[in-house]
C-alpha cells in the first residue's frame, strides 16, 4: 500500500461520525451556512471528481476507505497524484469522468 493510501486512510480514520450506508454518496453544494452537513461521516474521504471531457464538470462524492484499497481506486488516485501532484490543499481532487467514477465505484461495491 502506498504512503498516499496510507496517509488518506488514516486521516477518515480521525473522522468522529459513523458512516452512513452505502459506499458512496453524492456531496451536494449549499449556499447558506445553516444549510451545511455537519461534519463527514467516519470512515469516508471527500472527493472531488473532475473532468471528463466537459469544461467545468465536476462533482464532490464521499468515498468509503476500504474502497481505496481496491485495484481500479490505486489507479484513480495514482492519476490523480500525477496531475495534481501529492500535495493537494483541501479535497482530494481526482482527474476522472464523473459518469465513469460512478460506474468505477459500483462495479467494485
Amino acid at each position: 500500500m502506498g504512503p498516499v493510501i496510507r496517509k488518506l486512510i488514516t486521516e477518515a480514520k480521525r473522522r468522529k461520525r459513523r458512516p452512513s450506508a452505502g459506499s458512496y454518496r453524492r456531496l451536494l453544494s449549499y449556499n447558506d451556512d445553516a444549510e451545511r452537513p455537519a461534519a463527514i461521516p467516519r470512515g469516508y474521504l471527500p472527493v472531488l471528481v473532475v473532468g471528463g471531457g466537459e469544461e467545468g464538470a465536476e462533482e464532490r462524492f464521499l468515498v468509503h476507505i476500504k474502497m481505496l484499497k481496491k485495484p481500479c481506486m490505486a489507479a484513480l488516485l495514482q492519476k490523480a497524484a500525477e496531475e495534481f501532484g501529492y500535495g493537494q490543499a483541501g479535497i482530494l481532487r481526482i482527474p476522472c469522468g464523473v459518469e465513469h467514477f460512478r460506474r468505477t465505484v459500483e462495479l467494485i461495491s
